[in-house]
């Protein structure tokens, strides 16, 4: 009995614990359908000690708009899409003229560098990533990546299959993927050898699957010399 009672509290234990990171996401809002406006925002924000997502208002709002946020149809073709600044987040808005699902996709190489070395650490370059899918009239999936960083998902059997890519190819084996759900706990999971990996949806609501990949590029931005890039790509998704 002791030997159960011990497991379940280490099972316990082990379940996705809260975050307090900040990121970014998409929200995307639209009726589905076509020739009816998508409302993309990007946004930036953390998780507080009582599990709510909150929206920056402040000056780091600035960043976002450094984001280059592209729409790519079934076709490939790719359309840049211009964002402006609101109160919490930037925003843009498309049409979508024919049924499929579309990429939204966006990257922002111009943030600064994270400056440690007043405390001995290590400067780190960040590179930003964020994409999503949005479906107009049709109930496919995306079938390829087209970013560097990049997260593909579909469903099956009530699971959301997670396709993970690194420049066009599969991620490695053992890739670790952070996916926060709709009440902003946080679960590991990592990838098969075919860059796949899976999890089941809780609850309705946006989850965020997030990828990270460290590049040592040493270089130098706006004046700081930086020993690595860090490469991040957020999934936005919204299960209904």
């Amino acid at each position: 009995m002791k030997r159960i009672i011990y497991s379940l509290l280490f099972l316990f234990i082990c379940l996705p614990t809260i975050s307090q990171a900040h990121g970014y996401w998409f929200a995307i809002q639209g009726s589905g359908k076509v020739n009816q406006p998508v409302q993309i925002q990007i946004c930036f924000g953390e998780i507080d000690q009582y599990n709510i997502r909150h929206r920056e208002t402040g000056p780091e709002l600035v960043q976002l708009g450094g984001f280059k946020v592209t729409v790519v149809d079934e076709k490939g073709k790719q359309t840049v899409l211009r964002i402006s600044p609101k109160a919490d987040c930037w925003e843009g808005t498309f049409i979508p003229q024919e049924k499929g699902i579309y990429q939204i996709l966006a990257l922002n190489e111009t943030l600064p560098v994270v400056d440690r070395s007043a405390t001995g650490g290590k400067n780190v370059r960040p590179v930003d990533y964020l994409c999503a899918a949005y479906a107009v009239e049709d109930t496919g999936y995306v079938k390829k990546p087209v970013q560097f960083l990049d997260i593909l998902t579909a469903t099956k059997d009530k699971m959301i299959i997670v396709k993970v890519f690194n420049n066009g190819n599969p991620a490695a084996d053992g890739t670790k993927l952070r996916v926060f759900n709709p009440q902003n706990w946080e679960k590991s999971i990592e990838t098969d050898a075919h860059g796949e990996t899976a999890f089941m949806p809780v609850m309705k609501g946006l989850y965020i699957i997030r990828q990270d990949y460290n590049l040592a590029k040493p270089g130098s931005y706006q004046g700081i010399a930086y020993s690595m890039i860090r490469c991040r790509c957020n999934y936005s998704l919204l299960v209904d």
